[in-house]
């Protein structure tokens, strides 16, 4: 695997602070930047007419967001060339799963994004268990990223509902706009992507623990208990399920095996795991991106 290279001009401004910036754009965006692409072409493509030209201030935080995120760097005032772009050279992530890398990776004060999920899924439990809480609403959830993270930052309901409009486009959960409520699940297009991507590339590839600790260490959260047996968040584990259900995945309990993960219930007559199979995906609106559906209901 290449180096992960960090953008050496980046823009300073909090990634929060980009509250304006949705999945769609940034897909767009990003997929039409190829090496020594000139600005005016983005401008030219994406600029909204107005009568005294192109109104281009949401392309500009666009870039400055991917900047920030070591997606994209700009050389001098007009050429734009992809950065990291072959970081996993045996296969071709898509745009949402790629975006949720490389908030994974930010450091310093810039890696508070990521710090919102990993909040929400290891710090808040339920009553009973250790498998954390389906749901979150974002007064909860403010508190409670204000109290488990030092960043020096003033908390407020904005960043929170920031990361989350940027997140449920990416499938990285799902968000209730009208209640305020965070459903803390990845898309079934996400999860299986990874678990596919993870069988058929990656050493261990059969392995459940193996796999899932790949997804959590660069994409997003699994687990809500670490340590023994790590134990499956119960919005992974209800994905899970769902792709057992529709026969796009298979799980297998070894007696014999200690590298086992922890679930919360018992998937496909195990609670403790150890080996997968992962089928291709059904071609239904549930397993496409939830970008690729309005895509798709565009175009139809």
């Amino acid at each position: 695997m290449p180096d992960y290279e960090y953008n050496t001009s980046k823009p300073e401004k909090l990634l929060t602070g980009y509250g304006t910036v949705r999945g769609a754009e940034l897909r767009s965006i990003y997929t039409d930047i190829d090496p020594m692409t000139p600005f005016s072409q983005i401008e030219n493509r994406f600029g909204r007419p107005r009568s005294s030209g192109l109104e281009t201030d949401h392309i500009d935080n666009c870039l400055r967001f991917l900047r920030t995120l070591d997606m994209v760097e700009q050389t001098g005032q007009d050429v734009l060339n992809p950065m990291n772009r072959d970081l996993f050279p045996e296969f071709e992530l898509t745009f949402e799963p790629r975006l949720l890398y490389h908030i994974g990776r930010q450091t310093g004060k810039q890696s508070h994004l990521a710090a919102i999920y990993e909040v929400a899924v290891q710090e808040i439990s339920a009553d009973v268990g250790h498998y954390g809480v389906r749901r979150v609403s974002v007064d909860d959830l403010v508190i409670e990223v204000d109290r488990e993270t030092d960043y020096d930052l003033e908390w407020r309901e904005e960043k929170i509902l920031m990361w989350a409009n940027l997140l449920a486009p990416l499938g990285g959960l799902s968000f209730s706009s009208d209640h305020d409520e965070i459903l803390l699940s990845p898309s079934r297009a996400v999860l299986h992507e990874l678990l596919f991507h993870h069988q058929r590339h990656r050493a261990n590839g059969d392995s459940v623990l193996s796999a899932l600790e790949w997804i959590d260490g660069n994409f997003f959260p699994v687990f809500s208990r670490t340590g023994g047996q790590p134990a499956v968040h119960v919005g992974v584990a209800d994905v899970l399920e769902s792709l057992v259900a529709d026969g796009a995945l298979s799980l297998t309990g070894m007696s014999d095996r200690s590298e086992v993960v922890d679930l919360p219930m018992s998937i496909d007559n195990s609670q403790t795991p150890a080996d997968y199979t992962i089928e291709a995906a059904p071609d239904r609106p549930s397993y496409w991106h939830p970008l690729e559906r309005s895509e798709r209901r565009y175009e139809a």
